[in-house]
């Protein structure tokens, strides 16, 4: 539809190499006219950074990983999901499947649960996982179907 706003997007990991490897991803996720998908707001190393700008920037998306400094992230989570409506995608290396991290995210308000391929540092994110992350990311800001 043209004109429309790209969703709003946070992202919170500790690591500087994977804040921008997301931008870049979401950055190089274009529609048909080459217009971004998405707009990234603002980013935080540790969760009570993640906490703060979710409150004030208010984005309609949070990219939030698990260990981070200060706070965790699965102790930023329910604090984020109270603070604003953004909804929230885990990206994280101790989330795999069945894990109970997984679980406790699911459990706290999280929308979805994508691994990191490759460790808490996965320079091969965006090859490994970068369709799954934004996957993710549009089925939580999709409408709910009717039923």
């Amino acid at each position: 539809m043209p004109g429309a706003v790209a969703p709003s997007v946070l992202i919170a990991d500790d690591s500087s190499m994977m804040r921008s490897l997301l931008s870049r991803l979401l950055d190089s996720d274009r529609d048909a006219d080459g217009a971004a998908r998405w707009q990234v707001v603002g980013t935080a190393a540790d969760g009570r950074a993640a906490i703060e700008q979710a409150r004030d920037l208010r984005p309609d998306l949070c990219l939030l990983d698990l260990e981070m400094p200060v706070m965790g992230g699965l102790e930023a989570l329910p604090a984020i999901r109270a603070v604003s409506d953004a909804m929230v995608v885990v990206v994280s290396s101790i989330a795999g499947p069945g894990s109970a991290e997984r679980r406790a995210c699911l459990m706290a308000g999280a929308a979805a649960v994508v691994a990191k391929p490759s460790g808490a540092v996965s320079a091969d994110l965006v090859e490994v996982s970068g369709r799954a992350i934004l996957s993710a990311m549009r089925a939580a800001l999709a409408p709910p179907e009717e039923g």
